[in-house]
């Protein structure tokens, strides 16, 4: 499977629209941190035309919930991290000749 990138948009009678983006790939997919002492902190993620961008509101006034919420990207990126690399692993004992099974744990939001 290639490189992708592709948006959904739900609309549901009564309800406010759901937008999802999935950026699916290696190479292509890039992501920045802007930390300087003269710049907004920032972290953008990049897939071709595609660029998602997440910064505090006010970098001259960050909260408590700005923190948690930095704290929370970094949980998640950190824990992505680790799934990816056990997929690879397991991709690379398959492929030589062990067959590795799924932890069978659950995704959630």
């Amino acid at each position: 499977m290639g490189e992708y990138t592709y948006t959904t948009i739900a609309i549901e009678p009564g309800q406010s629209p759901r937008i999802s983006v999935s950026l699916l790939g290696n190479d292509s997919l890039r992501v920045l941190t802007c930390t300087s002492a003269e710049n907004a902190a920032q972290v953008s993620v990049t897939q071709g035309e595609v660029h998602v961008s997440i910064t505090p509101i006010d970098n001259s006034a960050v909260t408590a919930a700005d923190v948690r919420s930095a704290r929370e990207l970094a949980g998640a990126f950190a824990a992505y991290a680790v799934r990816v690399e056990q997929l690879h692993q397991q991709h690379t004992v398959s492929s030589s000749g062990d067959s590795s099974g799924s932890d069978g744990s659950e995704c959630g939001a």
